[in-house]
Order: structure tokens, then C-alpha cells, then sequence
């Protein structure tokens, strides 16, 4: 969105990466049910009109096994916590262990990676879904391609710390912040920032429109949400991770390009004028300088447009 983007893109020393639809495909599925089919009943009830990944799986899963959803009387959504409602006169909790915490919900997680949506009915703890994603295929390829070109590789995610690094250590990300709210994503790109220098935010969730706003440059992935798209700098058309690194060398690749037409241009015009105090220089020469030189360096431009 701009030549400033551009300038911007070709001094980055740090990207940070989201973890769900970022590093992964975000097509969610549920693995396992722990409280029986009520529980996933009461869960997809309250995810229905949600549009996150993890909510949009929990719904298909209940569909899938032909359970009947209930129209809460009360639903609201909590950015990087879950969902609370009310349901048949009951308050349901559907999210994560801080939304938990914060409801003084005593709840016990199961062992091993995936994202774990804990449920609470009245303050009790019910059980729990596990939920996985799956890895992008490009994923490991494009952060290899980002750390030996000398950038600096970290995480940010809202999943839980046995999810985030199950599949950092996946993809070679040695980094890694979880269990984040959008607002903690933000303090900790700045704490990136101030450590490593100029920081740039790949994400594509609605949680990560604070964070793409406040980043050196902030990216999109084109599937992303649309308050991502819009708070975001630069919009992939795909879902490619390579699409980061490969951004990273258009932008550099201008730059150069950029420096070259600056020399080679003042140089031209130096020599001619050099020539012309000495008596040597004619008017063509003194156009091609101009102009010429000019159309040489447009020419010397258009080279990007056939990068492959």
C-alpha cells in the first residue's frame, strides 16, 4: 500500500509471526471430547455465530454428528479469551485457561499439543474440546528462507504454550510468546522492536488488527479477516508463507534498484557537466543527460516488474 511500505519493507530486521492461519492452514477439526456429546452440544450452541476458526470447527463437528443447536439468549464475544453466554438460564464460559482463571473456573487441561477450549457451566468446569490445525506446507521452507537472510523469527499467538510450540519446533521458530491477548501481542511486538530494531507483523485474525496497526509494517494474509486487510500495510493475495520472504526480497531488490538509477543518474549528468565547463559537451549530449538518461533509468525500473 505505497512506496513508503516499500522504504519501510527493506530495513526489517525482525518478523513476527501469528501462529493460526499464519503458520498453519487454520481448518481446524476436532480431535477429541472430553464430556461427552452434551458438551459439544452446549459449546457449538454458543460458537455458532462466530466466525474464528476454532468456533467455525467446533459447529461443523456438531452438524456432523447431527446435534441440534440452541439459540443463547445472551452471547458475547471475548477477543483472545473465548465466548461468554447465556444458555437456558445457565452462564456458559467456552475459551481458553485465562478466561477460566479470570472466572475463578478450577479446570484441569489435558497433556500434549492442540488447542484445548475449556467449558464451564455456572462456574463449573464441564470438560473440553481438543482441537488441532494443520501445519502449511510452505511453512518450514519460508522461515529457513527468512533466518539465512539475517532476519530474526518470533511468535506471537493467543493458543496455548504446548500448541504454539509444538508447532514452532516444527517449522524451526525458536521464539515464542502464548497465551497472549491482542493487547500483550502488541507490548511484546514492541519489546521486539526496541530489542532487534524495525519489526514486521504477519497475521490474518481480527485479534491481530492492534498489533499489524502498530508494527513497523504490518501484513495480511488475503484470506485473513477483513479488520486485518484493513489495518494491515501489506496484503498477500495468497496464503503462502514464502509470500513473506519473498515480499522481504522485492523489497530490497527496489531499493537497490532504487540507488542504482540515483547513481547512475547524478553520475551521467556530473560527467556532461564536467565536459561542458571544459567545452566538450554538445547540446544532444546535454539532452541525453536529461532525458536520456532519464528513460535509462525508468527502463532500469521495469526490471522488477519481470521478477519471478
Amino acid at each position: 500500500k505505497g512506496g513508503q511500505v516499500m522504504e519501510a519493507m527493506k530495513d526489517i530486521k525482525a518478523v513476527v509471526l501469528d501462529k493460526t492461519g499464519t503458520l498453519t492452514k487454520g481448518d481446524f477439526k476436532v480431535q477429541k471430547i472430553v464430556g461427552g456429546m452434551q458438551l459439544l452440544q452446549l459449546c457449538a450452541s454458543c460458537e455458532q455465530q462466530s466466525t474464528h476458526p476454532i468456533a467455525v470447527s467446533i459447529v461443523e463437528a456438531a452438524k456432523e454428528n447431527k446435534l441440534e443447536l440452541l439459540a443463547p439468549e445472551a452471547l458475547e464475544e471475548l477477543p483472545g479469551l473465548g465466548i461468554r453466554a447465556t444458555l437456558q438460564g445457565s452462564e456458559i464460559l467456552c475459551g481458553n485457561a485465562k478466561l477460566m482463571n479470570q472466572h475463578n473456573v478450577k479446570f484441569e487441561e489435558l497433556p500434549g499439543g492442540g488447542t484445548q477450549v475449556l467449558v464451564a457451566v455456572d462456574g463449573q468446569f464441564r470438560g473440553l474440546l481438543v482441537i488441532d490445525d494443520t501445519l502449511k506446507g510452505d511453512a518450514e521452507a519460508a522461515v529457513r528462507q527468512l533466518r539465512s537472510s539475517g532476519v530474526e523469527i518470533v511468535m506471537l499467538t493467543g493458543d496455548a504454550e504446548g500448541a504454539a510450540k509444538a508447532v514452532a519446533n516444527k517449522v524451526g521458530i525458536r521464539r515464542v510468546h502464548a497465551g497472549l491477548l491482542p493487547q500483550q501481542k502488541l507490548e511484546q511486538l514492541q519489546a521486539v522492536r526496541q530489542e532487534l530494531g524495525a519489526a514486521m507483523f504477519v497475521g490474518d485474525g481480527i485479534n491481530d488488527a492492534p498489533v499489524l496497526a502498530g508494527a513497523d509494517v504490518g501484513a495480511a494474509m488475503g484470506s485473513g479477516a477483513d479488520a486485518a486487510i484493513e489495518a494491515a500495510d501489506v496484503v498477500f493475495m495468497t496464503s503462502d508463507m514464502e509470500a513473506v520472504p519473498r515480499a522481504l526480497r522485492i523489497a530490497r531488490d527496489t531499493g537497490k534498484v532504487a540507488w542504482q538509477n540515483v547513481v547512475f543518474a547524478l553520475g551521467v549528468k556530473l560527467i556532461v557537466m564536467i565536459l561542458g565547463l571544459c567545452g566538450y559537451a554538445s547540446m544532444w549530449l546535454a539532452v541525453f543527460a536529461d532525458s536520456g538518461v532519464a528513460m535509462l533509468c525508468v527502463l532500469n525500473s521495469i526490471r522488477m516488474l519481470y521478477r519471478k
